[in-house]
């Protein structure tokens, strides 16, 4: 058999039908439909219960709201309460119901860094066990046992963020506390000194700074009350409670 008639029979070989069109090789397989998502629930912040209430903290505060949980105008005025806020919580630490036992400083550490180490606590009692904030305040283990449970402000214009030199405070987007990035701070302890109550500490083991995420630890394993972490949406069904805000304006909202 001559080369002209191999090429010719292997190139136009008509015993064999043509291939069909793979018409449907490259679609996208039908997808099953999954679960319908359940709706997401209501959250409850600072900024949608205020908007709700018509009024800011101290509204809150002179409406009888918070008055469950110990804050009024008279207790705060008398320096016994201190109510701080982030978006997802209040904050309210109560110096009469602070025994001095020092817990809440030792379970703080042993959740965020493993051991019980209270020089490097977020919130502490120690600065002033002796004699409270100065020796002329009378308070203190040799004064009249009155303690102070100190720990960061949550401040709206942070300094401490404000001055670190490689940008490692931030918000974060969840509980809206500020917090230091671990893989960024150099220890330079910047934040501690622009902070006007001192409260980040340099950890000399990690070289980093400490300081409160909000995490709710202390207020935990406090054995006396004297921290408290609360819920919004709690204020929020307390606020209807009182009558400052009806049950309507919750709906709407």
């Amino acid at each position: 058999m001559s080369d002209s008639n191999l090429n010719q029979n292997t190139s136009e070989d008509t015993s064999f039908p043509a291939a069909a069109p793979e018409t449907n090789a490259s679609a996208p397989a039908p997808q099953s439909a999954g679960p319908e998502e359940e709706p997401k629930q209501k959250t409850f912040t600072r900024r949608t219960v205020l908007a709700m209430a018509g009024c800011g903290v101290a509204g809150l505060v002179v409406g009888g709201v918070l008055a469950s949980w110990g804050v009024t105008s008279a207790s705060i005025a008398s320096g016994r309460i201190e109510i701080r806020t982030t978006p997802t919580k209040m904050i309210v630490t109560d110096r009469a119901r602070c025994s001095g036992c020092q817990r809440c400083e030792m379970m703080c550490t042993l959740k965020n860094d493993g051991r019980v180490s209270q020089h490097i606590a977020r919130v502490r009692v120690w600065d002033n066990y002796n004699f409270g904030s100065g020796v002329d305040t009378n308070d203190g283990i040799f004064g009249n046992c009155q303690f102070t449970v100190a720990s960061c402000k949550q401040c709206a214009d942070p300094q401490c963020a404000k001055y670190c030199p490689v940008h490692a405070i931030h918000s974060d987007e969840e509980t809206g506390a500020r917090v230091v990035d671990e893989d960024v701070c150099i220890g330079c302890g910047m934040c501690s000194a622009a902070c006007p109550w001192n409260m980040p500490h340099i950890n000399a083991q990690t070289g980093t700074s400490t300081k409160c995420i909000s995490c709710g630890r202390c207020a935990e394993q406090c054995p006396n009350g004297a921290i408290k972490f609360i819920d919004w949406e709690d204020i929020a069904q307390k606020a209807i409670d009182e009558g400052v805000v009806s049950t309507a304006t919750i709906v709407e909202a």
